[in-house]
Order: structure tokens, then C-alpha cells, then sequence
């Protein structure tokens, strides 16, 4: 089982991360340079060592998103009653589509709002975004999920995103604690970690259990205390959900650690 994200309609994008991060260490490595220079101790080997790992940390930001975007309808994804959800062709996260539904903190089961499922939709079953988000995370290397969402109800809202296989257990849930307040887009990023604090249960199993196996993805909201039993129904939105996959080390990475190894060695041996 695999993630399937050669899907067309998924917007696929390469990103940096930790970009200030790296430029330290860039900055570091220019200053290194700059220094053996100024003292004659820049030889050829130290030189092409640190060139080496220049480039290694230049590649090693380099990581790819894949994302729901709704520019064209719902994706397949569903309600809180696991019936199609609503679709606006704009005002989305983007300014493009996104999926919508609403619901009243009193109803009965309240609280998952938006489902990609890998089972729907009849007639032909082709799942939640074409089943990108179905399959494997770990073997995937899927490192964080991120979905956009937006609410009117007169009260921040804590969002919860849960993971399960495709009978719907085990699942792990993850709780965005930040408070969401009213009318705007807000981003929420899950990072995909058994260290993540933000995972308050796996439902008897492990993260490995869970990760190993995603047939379905959930996200629902919860309000403050009290605020459970009140009738009025309000509107919720969603958009841009989508993983970040952060493949394994390249070959060229495996180069680069092995020539500094034998550099390194071989200015010893001299």
C-alpha cells in the first residue's frame, strides 16, 4: 500500500525548511573558510571538505508538499455523516476552493467535520483526493500534515485531526491546541512523529500501528467547556489539506558523507 501522490489534481511544490537554520550553518562554513584562508591553513582537502558539506546542506532542504487545493469540487472528501460535503469554487485558504459544511456543537456524535475516506464515494469508490492520503506514512516518510480551516462561531475553537486505518481503528488524534479564533483562515500543522505531544491517544495501539496503515483522515472541533450543549449551528471550513514527504538521504548525500570521511582520514594519515 502506498501514498498515492503522482494524483494530477493535488498541487505538488518543492519547499525549504529551517531555512534560517541553514544559513547559520552556511554563514559558519563561509567563516571557517575565510579564516584557514586568512592563515594559510586552506589546503585542497579542507577546502573540498567543506565544499562537500555546503552543498549536502543545500540539498538537504529541499522536501516536497502535496496538497488539496478544492479549486474544482469537494475531492471526494465528506460530512460529518460521511455524505458529500460542500464545495465553494472561491474565498478558499488560496483565494481558489475549498470544501464546507455546518453543524451545531449539540448534535448527536458532534465533532469530526470533514472526512477523507479511502471508500468513497459510490459509484465507483475512488476515495478522499483520488486516495492520496491513503497507505503507508512511515515507509512514505510523510513528516507533517497540514490543513487549512475557518469557522463563525463567537468563541475560539480547539481543531483535532485524526488518523485511522480504513475500518476505522486504530486511529491516532491529534489535538492543535493554539485556539482558532472566528472568520479567518488558520493553518494547522501536525508534525507526523511519535515524539509529537500533540497526540493524545493511538486508541490502544502505537504510532507505528496507526501510521503504518491510513485509510481515513478526520478533522472536527471542539468548543470550551459549557459550550458543548448549545443548539446554534455554525459554518465550517476547510482547505489546502495536504502532507510534506521528506524523502531519504540521496545518493549524493551518502557521497558527500563518504568523501569527507576519506578526506578527513587521508589528512591525517599525511
Amino acid at each position: 500500500m502506498n501514498l498515492n501522490t503522482s494524483d494530477l489534481r493535488l498541487k505538488k511544490q518543492t519547499v525549504t525548511v529551517n531555512t534560517l537554520l541553514l544559513k547559520k550553518l552556511q554563514q559558519s562554513l563561509n567563516k571557517k573558510m575565510k579564516t584557514l584562508r586568512s592563515e594559510g591553513k586552506l589546503t585542497k582537502a579542507t577546502f573540498s571538505i567543506l565544499c562537500l558539506i555546503s552543498f549536502g546542506l543545500s540539498e538537504s532542504k529541499a522536501i516536497t508538499t502535496f496538497t488539496e487545493g478544492f479549486d474544482n469540487n469537494n475531492a471526494n472528501w465528506g460530512d460529518a455523516g460521511s455524505d458529500p460535503i460542500g464545495w465553494k469554487s472561491s474565498g478558499g485558504a488560496d483565494g481558489g476552493g475549498y470544501i464546507t459544511t455546518n453543524a451545531s456543537f449539540s448534535d448527536p456524535g458532534q465533532g469530526v467535520l470533514f472526512r477523507a475516506h479511502d471508500e468513497f464515494f459510490l459509484p465507483d469508490k475512488t476515495g478522499s483526493s483520488g486516495g492520496a492520503f491513503e497507505g503507508n506514512w512511515i515507509a512514505g516518510n510523510v513528516a507533517m500534515f497540514s490543513v487549512s480551516v475557518r469557522h463563525n462561531a463567537p468563541v475560539p475553537l480547539t481543531f483535532f485531526s485524526r488518523f485511522a486505518s480504513s475500518v476505522n481503528f486504530p486511529g491516532g488524534t491529534a489535538v492543535s491546541f493554539a485556539p482558532v479564533f472566528a472568520d479567518t483562515w488558520t493553518e494547522l500543522q501536525i508534525p507526523i512523529d511519535p515524539t509529537n505531544r500533540s497526540f493524545v491517544t493511538y486508541e490502544g495501539s502505537t504510532f507505528e500501528g496507526v501510521f503504518s496503515n491510513i485509510g481515513h483522515v478526520q478533522i472536527g472541533a471542539s468548543g470550551p467547556d459549557g459550550f458543548e450543549n448549545n443548539p446554534a449551528v455554525f459554518t465550517f471550513d476547510l482547505d489546502s489539506a495536504g502532507i510534506t514527504v521528506i524523502p531519504e538521504p540521496s545518493g549524493s548525500i551518502l557521497l558527500i558523507a563518504g568523501s569527507a570521511l576519506f578526506l578527513l582520514r587521508r589528512r591525517r594519515r599525511s
